[in-house]
């Protein structure tokens, strides 16, 4: 029996070691390749509309056809990123999501009814403050992904939120 016991526990130790190295890398993993697709549709660090959603939509995770979408990857490297999302009367939200797609910062009608107006900082210090109004928020990684959702139960809606999305920035700060 003791012979099997060092081969056993080193069995254990493999096992316990693989399955954290696999439960940390798959959100990363996920992560890039969400990134990687939004990005062969545009470029970092600007709001991407999605398509009003029907049941061939697939570029979200079971999306739901009352939100219009609109997603912004960014990319803090080169220094902060302004994101501003306008307010609508009925439900909008924002979320942004690390690289390991943690959320981290979430804003709604609730929370911020006049919308939200931030510099998304990563390492990189700005090169001075922000003008007034405009929050700063912390992101723990350089790149993530911002999600835009506003509700949209009818067409009459869209005119509303097409216009909203024309207000809305995601853009490297100068």
């Amino acid at each position: 029996m003791k012979r099997y016991l060092v081969p056993l526990l080193l069995a254990i130790v493999v096992a316990v070691a693989t399955h954290a190295a696999v439960i940390e890398a798959i959100p990363v993993m996920l992560m890039r390749g969400a990134m990687s697709r939004m990005l062969s549709h545009g470029s970092s660090n600007q709001w991407l509309a999605a398509k009003r959603v029907t049941a061939q939509s697939r570029t979200v995770i079971r999306p739901s056809p009352e939100l219009a979408y609109s997603a912004c990857v960014y990319d803090l490297s080169q220094g902060p990123v302004h994101m501003r999302v306008q307010a609508m009367n009925d439900y909008w939200s924002l979320s942004l999501f690390e690289a390991n797609s943690d959320n981290f910062y979430i804003a709604d009608n609730r929370t911020a009814s006049g919308g939200v107006d931030i510099w998304l900082l990563g390492d990189r210090p700005a090169n001075g403050p922000p003008p007034a109004g405009v929050m700063i928020v912390r992101s723990p990684s350089d790149r993530g992904i911002g999600l835009i959702r506003r509700h949209a139960t009818n067409a009459a809606q869209w005119p509303q939120i097409e216009a909203a999305r024309r207000e809305d920035r995601c853009e490297s700060v100068p």
